[in-house]
This record gives C-alpha cells, structure tokens and sequence, in this order.
C-alpha cells in the first residue's frame, strides 16, 4: 500500500512540476511575444525600479497646438498582439472612437505582421489611425530611416508617433537621433501631427530637448491620478478590457483641453 501511495505521489509531484514548468514557458513566450509594442520599455523599467512608480517633477518643453475643447476622452492602441481586426470590430470601434492608433513596425527592419489587414480595413470602414514606430535607432541617420519606413509603409495615416523608451543609441546622442527622427518625418508627413511617446523619466534623461520640436507629447503612466506633464495623450494602463475587441489592451486618455479632433485635423 505505501508503495502505491509513494508512487501516486510522486506521479502528482512530476505532473505539478511538468504544468509549473509549461506555464512558465507560456509566461515567458508571451513576454518575449510582447517586445517591440508599446509601454515595453516602460514597464522593464517598472520591473527594475519599482520604487520609480510614482509621479515625478512636471517639466514641459514641448509647443503644444492643441484646442481648448474637451479633454479626458478613451483612445485605444493596438499591435499584432491583438491580432486581425474583424469588419464588425473596425465598426464597434467607429461607433465608439473617432480613431484608433496601430503598431507600423518595431525597429525599421520588423513590420507588425497585423498592420497591412488593419490599416487597410480601418481606411475601409473611414475610421481615423494613427501609426507608431516601436524605435530602435543607433544615430541620427538610422533615425532618418526608420522615420522613412514608418511614412512608406502607412502613408494613409493621419499622424505618427516616435515611440522611443529603450535607448538604443551607439553613436552620437539620443538628443541627435530623436530630433532627426522628426525632421526626416516633417520631410514626409507635411502637416500632420508627430508625436512623441515615451514615460517621463526616460524622456527627461533622453530627449528633454528634441521632444519640444515634436506636437506633442505622449505620456506613459500608470500611477492613478492624471500626470502633472504637459501632454497631449496620457497612456493610463495597458489592460483595459476593451468590449468592441474582447480583450484587453492599452488605452488613453486625451490630455487636459486637448479633443479628439486635434489629432487628425
């Protein structure tokens, strides 16, 4: 009998560490899955400085265009982790946003494997996108490049972000690269909005100067309380359990006077 129970258990114990061992490969397949989209770079840095999650001194330095008109309102963003979007998704979010921001690429050489199917079936159903580029530039003529590919691969975009929260640089300084990012896609974009996306602390250590050459500032922070930054999009959580997708995703909320309409004017 004992041996019976000794071999019950012991094939409970292999069992246990067997679904421990797959689900953490799980966990660690869906991290990896994960890098290059949005608030990456943001939440490594949460990871090894926990006791940075908290707010920090307000700063501005960017010009700001933006209106007057109501402020607070939701906008989603998404990548291929989200994966397709459906005809009747694209048309739950119309009903809902008045846009909706999507993954270009992760570096100039990764293209979001959903961004073709979603870009294209936004521009369909007429609902508004905006574009980012997950960057990882090493100079200013890289920086040039990837603010190249991110226009040519989503030229109906009504505006583009330069999400920069991993310092990647080799040569020369964030400072260079960041602002030649934007030059190179003032070249390209004309009038439309550029963004710059990033949380506070990196940006203050790696772009306090070129972010005011940018429209606006996109700010990641996931403390509770509107941040005390000037910007123009505040990043708020990256699981807000969205109905029209089913899922949950990153979203946001316009900063104080800032509407809607401001984005994609």
């Amino acid at each position: 009998m004992s041996s019976i129970i000794r071999k019950g258990f012991l094939s409970i114990s292999i069992l246990f560490a067997t679904t421990m061992t797959l689900n953490a490969a799980h966990a660690a397949e869906d991290t990896a899955n994960q890098k290059g989209t949005m608030g990456y770079g943001y939440q490594k840095y949460l990871d090894e400085h926990p006791e940075k999650a908290q707010k920090e001194k307000p700063e501005s330095s960017f010009r700001s265009e933006a209106g007057t008109t109501a402020a607070g309102e939701r906008v989603l963003d998404i990548s291929e982790w989200q994966g397709d979007l459906t005809a009747q998704q694209v048309k739950d979010l119309k009903s809902n946003y008045d846009f909706i921001i999507i993954r270009a690429q992760y570096g100039s050489e990764k293209v979001d494997a959903t961004l073709e199917h979603n870009s294209n079936l936004l521009d369909k159903y007429n609902l508004d996108f905006g574009v980012y580029s997950y960057s990882m530039y090493e100079n200013p003529e890289d920086a040039r490049y990837e603010a190249q590919t991110l226009y040519n691969r989503a030229p109906k975009a009504s505006f583009y972000i330069n999400d920069f929260e991993e310092n990647t640089v080799t040569s020369g300084t964030t400072e260079e690269s960041t602002s030649a990012w934007y030059d190179e896609m003032r070249s390209l974009a004309g009038d439309k909005k550029i963004l710059f996306y990033s949380y506070e602390n990196f940006m203050k250590e790696h772009a306090s100067e070129s972010v005011g050459q940018y429209d606006g500032y996109w700010i990641a922070n996931y403390n509770p309380g509107q941040p005390t930054q000037e910007h123009v999009l505040w990043q708020y959580t990256d699981s807000y359990a969205s109905p029209e997708l089913n899922q949950n995703v990153d979203a946001n909320y316009t900063g104080p006077g800032v509407d809607t309409s401001w984005f994609t004017s």
